[in-house]
């Protein structure tokens, strides 16, 4: 359990906002809504991205915040980079997940297994095969600005950690937004992503560099 702890949740480190405080109701067509965030993802083959996170823990007053870039490219690349407070790197190129933390790469060991679960979670949110995952059910729900669907597990590792997992996508671009994690001990922690730049050329090293 403590791998998946460490390397799932510190790529998860999120924030929170107000910005969809407007009510959710359940989607009057959810079936096509979904077709539609997979059309849009299958049509994207690169993200870049800013992102700004902040983490609520119950035995804080005040959020934990940081920030940094993120990449995606198909196939199977991803990079996640915080720059602050400190850097911590998340790598994923094709079968190989890489973190380096404190200017050092962790070795995995036997964590490794449970990384390649991890892995294909985080691909799976962003190129929207979650739709499509086993470790989830989902329930879609809408208002005027946004789809939010939410994914509950029923994976049993993933029920240890996560209670749900919220995906917002804007209605007019069929972007996703902005995630929340609601954890099972009632901590809450949300993610967005800001300056997005979709399907424009990424430099290799992107993904090898640590």
């Amino acid at each position: 359990m403590k791998p998946f702890r460490i390397y799932f949740i510190l790529f998860f480190s999120l924030f929170s906002g107000p910005i969809f405080a407007q009510e959710f109701k359940p989607a009057a067509n959810p079936d096509k809504i979904l077709a539609d965030l997979k059309k849009s993802s299958l049509a994207t083959s690169s993200i870049q991205a800013d992102f700004k996170e902040e983490k609520y823990l119950s035995f804080m007053k005040e959020p934990e915040k940081s920030s940094g870039v993120f990449y995606y490219k198909k196939e199977d690349q991803m990079r996640w980079e915080q720059q602050s407070p400190f850097k911590y790197i998340i790598l994923i190129n094709g079968e190989k997940l890489r973190v380096m933390d404190g200017g050092k790469e962790k070795n995995l060991g036997s964590a490794g297994k449970m990384a390649g679960q991890i892995k294909q979670v985080m691909l799976g949110l962003v190129n929207g095969d979650f739709q499509q995952s086993k470790a989830f059910t989902q329930v879609c729900m809408e208002n005027a600005e946004y789809y939010q669907v939410t994914l509950t597990p029923t994976n049993k590792r993933m029920r240890n950690v996560y209670a749900k997992i919220n995906l917002m996508f804007s209605k007019s671009t069929l972007r996703l937004k902005e995630m929340t994690f609601f954890e099972k001990g009632g901590d809450k922690s949300i993610m967005k992503f800001q300056n997005e730049k979709f399907n424009q050329p990424i430099a290799a090293t992107v993904f090898t560099n640590l």
